[in-house]
């Protein structure tokens, strides 16, 4: 496990939970608009700052009471093969867990959910399926542990959330049709406004202007039960 990150409070990434933060390096997908780019391709001629395990345990185990809540994060967390024994530890302190993901270890994310060692799931809705390769820069991508993750959260009572940032070179209002449709039943997705950062490697991405992003909740709207923007004023 390589920790690349760790926020030691916020009061926004895990509702009204006051949480810390941790980003953990890697990723199978390649996102052309991903914000945390540098955590994605980790080599040894990768510099970053990293946290061992045992920093962050204690810093957890000394805040608790005034810390609610550790949002686990990465690039994409689920890769790290020693995340689970990671999480029980936090869990055993009495913290209530959120885990950000792509949904590729849909067997994984399924166990922690029902042995209720997190609490939460918040799972990246790319974009359609048709238009997944184009949107996490891959050629070729499996989505069937993706799939199934996504039927799982929709047909079970655990708490999640679906979001989708919005790239106007790759979402349009077929895509969002398909979406609508792929994501019948869902009760929670948000819309996030793309915003251009330095650690974004393609330069030439653009976000979709307000006006399309209300059409898109619209239609969106029409199968899920609540669709929210982000970051639109």
């Amino acid at each position: 496990m390589k920790i690349t990150g760790f926020e030691k409070i916020s009061l926004v990434n895990f509702d009204t939970e006051i949480s810390a933060t941790i980003f953990l390096a890697g990723c199978n997908f390649r996102c052309p608009f991903c914000h945390n780019f540098e955590f994605v391709v980790i080599d040894d001629e990768t510099k970053l700052e990293n946290y061992s395990k045992e920093e962050v345990l204690s810093y957890l185990n000394k805040r608790k009471g005034l810390l609610s809540a550790v949002v686990v994060s990465g690039g994409e967390p689920t890769l790290s093969p020693d995340l689970e024994d990671f999480l029980i530890e936090i869990k055993n302190m009495g913290y209530r867990i959120k885990l950000d993901t792509n949904g590729t270890k849909a067997d994984l994310v399924i166990s922690l959910l029902e042995r209720k060692i997190i609490d939460y799931v918040a799972l990246d809705i790319k974009n359609s399926l048709d238009m997944y390769p184009i949107t996490v820069g891959l050629d070729n991508i499996n989505l069937d542990d993706f799939s199934k993750l996504v039927n799982y959260l929709i047909n079970h009572d655990y708490g999640y959330e679906f979001r989708t940032t919005l790239i106007g070179n790759f979402h349009t209002t077929e895509s969002i049709k398909d979406m609508a449709e792929f994501l019948k039943g869902a009760k929670k997705l948000f819309l996030q406004k793309f915003e251009m950062s330095d650690n974004v490697p393609d330069r030439s991405l653009y976000p979709v202007e307000k006006e399309n992003a209300l059409e898109f909740k619209r239609i969106l709207e029409s199968t899920i039960k609540c669709v929210s923007l982000r970051g639109y004023d």
